[in-house]
């Protein structure tokens, strides 16, 4: 991947290999690759392909935990399951999501 969509999908893999990355990051990705002017449309389908690639190279989508044993949880979805339920929950938002919104990431 190059350009700006690579340097970001690059910074969220990463990320998601260190830590829990909430939506706000994926949603300030999107801004980043679309830029100023793009519509609500355009940005929530930028986020659902980001996360799909994301997906591709192990990233899962899951909620956090009270357990110090077991923090997060990866829904046990396939990919196109988890796309469609983040699709379906970001259409219910104004915007894109935030952190604590919907779901977090990472490689579990």
């Amino acid at each position: 991947m190059v350009g700006k969509y690579g340097e970001e999908f690059n910074y969220l893999l990463e990320y998601a290999h260190e830590d829990w990355v909430g939506f706000s990051v994926i949603s300030g990705a999107v801004a980043g690759i679309l830029g100023k002017g793009a519509g609500q449309p355009q940005l929530r389908e930028m986020a659902i392909r980001l996360i799909g690639d994301l997906y591709d190279r192990g990233v899962r989508a899951g909620d956090l935990t009270s357990s110090d044993t077991h923090p997060f949880t990866p829904w046990g979805a396939t990919k196109a399951e988890t796309l469609d339920r983040i699709r379906s929950e970001m259409a219910k938002l104004p915007g894109l999501p935030d952190s604590g919104d919907i779901c977090w990431f990472t490689v579990p």
